[in-house]
């Protein structure tokens, strides 16, 4: 066997880059089965990707199946690009095409200066203040999850490089989305005077509690839900902030389709084109453009 067909090694790569035992299992059962039907992979092109999954996809009837065996085989040469074997990846901007892409109600969001306001609001404790301004610019710049929040390190904020790193989950690709001068300031203060005051736990997390834990998604949603004065009569909540920046980050800044699939993290083109103000036929056209398998 192939020393970039060592399944073992594959395992230990996975294993180093902080995957789960369960998600490691599942990508090495689709790793084996497409280096079974392809013993020359490690040498394919996009093309020899692209006609392998044109005719395997048929064999599947789940959507599910699919993007697994996919996010599989990327996973295998992100492997041989980390052990040397290869320069470049054949596969790395392909997707599958999603059956389901539910519409964005656009007048229901937010502009980014109603979003701004979310910052301006005077708070009466100065402790506060710099938590909570951290939090919420995380939501209306970088257009985070609560659950992305929940997840955040103190050293997943990388001040030298002016960006913040997002890991990977079930849902939505690892990334790292730049901040502003702004919340390079604003970062380092809350680190250093209120997190070092308020922290009772040995924790790496970035954002803490009241309690001096880890914040949850409880407490994010309560933080969001205090704003809602400002909106009385629309849906301020975590999904609508992050839902308004990823359409504003097309419709206010003209931020290419691609380059906003990769901030919002969207796994599939057609997740991030809803966002955009445009006709059907022309939204309809662009997926079809993206998704080169059916």
């Amino acid at each position: 066997m192939k020393r970039t067909h060592d399944i073992k090694k594959i395992s230990g790569y996975l294993y180093g880059m902080g995957h789960t035992e369960q998600t490691i299992k599942s990508y090495i059962y689709g790793i084996k089965n497409y280096l079974y039907a392809n013993p020359n992979a490690d040498r394919y092109n996009y093309k020899d990707v692209l006609q392998f999954f044109g005719e395997k996809v048929k064999d599947y009837n789940s959507s599910d199946t699919k993007n697994t065996l996919l996010a599989s085989i990327k996973k295998y040469y992100d492997f041989l690009i980390d052990i040397g074997v290869r320069n470049n990846h054949p596969c790395r901007r392909l997707f599958l095409k999603s059956k389901h892409c539910s519409g964005i109600i656009h007048q229901d969001l937010f502009s980014s200066d109603e979003l701004e306001m979310l910052l301006k609001r005077e708070e009466r404790y100065e402790i506060l203040t710099l938590k909570n301004k951290t939090l919420i610019s995380l939501l209306i710049y970088q257009g985070l999850t609560a659950g992305e929040l929940m997840k955040l390190k103190v050293r997943h904020v990388n001040f030298d490089g002016g960006y913040v790193y997002v890991k990977e989950s079930r849902n939505l690709t690892r990334r790292h989305l730049n901040i502003l001068p702004y919340q390079i300031l604003l970062f380092e203060n809350y680190i250093n005077t209120v997190r070092k005051e308020t922290v009772r736990y040995n924790t790496d997390a970035l954002l803490i509690g009241k309690l001096g834990s880890p914040i949850t998604i409880d407490d994010i949603n309560y933080l969001v839900s205090t704003f809602k004065p400002l909106f009385p009569d629309r849906n301020l909540n975590p999904k609508t902030i992050r839902q308004s920046v990823i359409a504003n980050w097309m419709n206010e800044k003209h931020i290419p389709l691609e380059q906003a699939q990769m901030l919002a993290g969207h796994r599939w083109i057609s997740a991030t084109i809803k966002y955009r103000n445009a006709p059907f036929r022309e939204q309809h056209e662009s997926i079809n453009k993206f998704h080169p398998i059916i």
